[in-house]
């Protein structure tokens, strides 16, 4: 029921309630002068308008949001730490700085660095000249084994000489037998060639021992070559092994200069100074990359349904405006059991506004649609139901301009966006509702437009 008709009708009630309650209250009049100054419908024609802020209804958006709380945290923040142990020489940044990555930040002073390098080298000598040596070795016995070598092929051409010889001398013997046995040579031809055979025989079979020597004494060269190239391949891991601790070493004392790995911010150098002394892992500064953070948050299971990934989510501004804007990037896919709560990470884009680990406020917008919003100062609250004067012509007499009155009505809302009500009925766009003075007003009351408020 609108207050209008609500009002004609207790109007016509009046002098039935006001005999009823002088029986019971005596507060009954006060009662009697509210209904008459609310539902009065005629303004006083010698009575001065009130002057008045308007603010001209416009379709906005209503925003359906959960707020929530926590900490940002810049997805790329490293610390600075010497890799080294020395002394500050030079600090090339200040705190707040901007850095691209590469950029160097402090230059030490690596004294102990500098005597392992000189000791490795030694090393390095060392290895490079028993390698030296061992090949030297291995050329000594590679030049033994080709001297065996070759007495073998010697022995072996000797060999084939004498076993040529006892083949000649079995022909011989064979024909002098043959002979002798015919009478055509004497006895002594055959004894002559028996012994000859005998000869022959006899040196091949040294021959023989003398090659089967010449065979070990190969075997045993080349068993000592093996030995000496096996020490010169060990030789040779040496010097790799040396000249890669070296390297190792050199790299350490290049570390002498902490350079940004990341593009960003430098953070406080307060604690250290050129001149103090730094060991390798402390902590000298921190490099934050501001352009991206992250958000934990615990959203309470009852959103289960609602909650997904590419949710828009928007940072509370102290005033209760919005700022930054975030989506909703990973939600885990388990509830916590001691909150009962789904832990969710909202990324934000950076909009200058930021700072890493800022404690913030933030809504997770679950839904968005057209309505009307009014600032809160506008809306009182009578009984549960809550109202709002709207601008409107009364009467006016003739060749004059038609007065403003301010008529009471009733609206329905929803929750509080920023400094307003979402409205959803009562009134509609292009409707001018007051936003000051509310106090003075009542429904009918005289005023006048002090100036003209549009707002979304």
């Amino acid at each position: 029921m609108e207050v209008s008709k609500l009002c004609e009708i207790l109007m016509t009630k009046i002098p039935k309630i006001s005999v009823s309650l002088s029986k019971k209250l005596l507060g009954a009049t006060l009662i009697l002068s509210f209904l008459t100054s609310a539902c009065g419908g005629k303004p006083q024609a010698s009575r001065e308008a009130i002057p008045v802020t308007l603010q001209t209804l416009e379709t906005a958006t209503l925003i359906n949001s959960t707020q929530y709380v926590g900490t940002l945290e810049a997805k790329k923040r490293v610390s600075l730490a010497p890799r080294i142990d020395g002394r500050i020489l030079e600090i090339f940044v200040q705190q707040g700085d901007k850095v691209p990555r590469g950029k160097p930040i402090v230059k030490l002073e690596p004294t102990r660095e500098q005597e392992e390098v000189k000791s490795q080298i030694a090393n390095v000598n060392v290895a490079k000249a028993e390698l030296s040596e061992a090949e030297a070795e291995l050329g000594t016995k590679e030049a033994q084994r080709a001297e065996a070598a070759a007495d073998v092929e010697e022995d072996r051409a000797k060999l084939q000489d004498a076993e040529a010889e006892v083949v000649l001398a079995q022909v011989n013997y064979k024909r002098s037998e043959f002979l002798v046995g015919e009478g055509v040579r004497p006895q002594q031809d055959l004894d002559d060639k028996t012994r000859k055979l005998k000869t022959e025989i006899a040196q091949r079979d040294a021959q023989k021992e003398a090659l089967n020597a010449r065979l070990k004494a190969l075997t045993a060269a080349e068993r000592q070559v093996d030995q000496a190239l096996a020490l010169v391949n060990r030789r040779k891991e040496s010097v790799a092994q040396a000249r890669g601790q070296l390297g190792s070493i050199a790299q350490d004392l290049a570390y002498n200069t902490v350079v940004a790995p990341i593009d960003g911010i430098v953070g406080d150098f307060n604690e250290y100074k050129i001149g103090d002394v730094v060991n390798i892992g402390d902590q000298l500064s921190t490099i934050t990359d501001n352009k991206l953070f992250d958000l934990r948050i615990n959203i309470p299971t009852e959103f289960r349904s609602r909650l997904k990934l590419g949710l828009p989510v928007e940072i509370v501004n102290g005033d209760g405006t919005g700022g930054a804007k975030g989506q909703i990037t990973y939600i885990a896919p388990l509830v916590d059991q001691n909150t009962q709560s789904i832990v969710t990470k909202v990324t934000f884009r950076n909009d200058g506004t930021l700072r890493d680990r800022q404690y913030v406020r933030v809504r997770v917008i679950w839904e968005e649609k057209p309505g009307l919003l009014i600032t809160t100062t506008a809306v009182t609250t009578l009984g549960g139901q809550k109202f709002v004067f709207v601008a409107e012509p009364g009467e006016s007499k003739q060749g004059e301009e038609a007065a403003l009155v301010a008529r009471q009505k009733p609206i329905k809302t929803l929750s509080i966006q920023g400094q307003a009500y979402q409205v959803i009925s009562g009134v509609k766009p292009g409707d001018r509702v007051i936003v000051s003075r509310i106090l003075d007003l009542r429904n009918g009351t005289l005023i006048k437009e002090e100036s003209v408020k549009s707002e979304r």
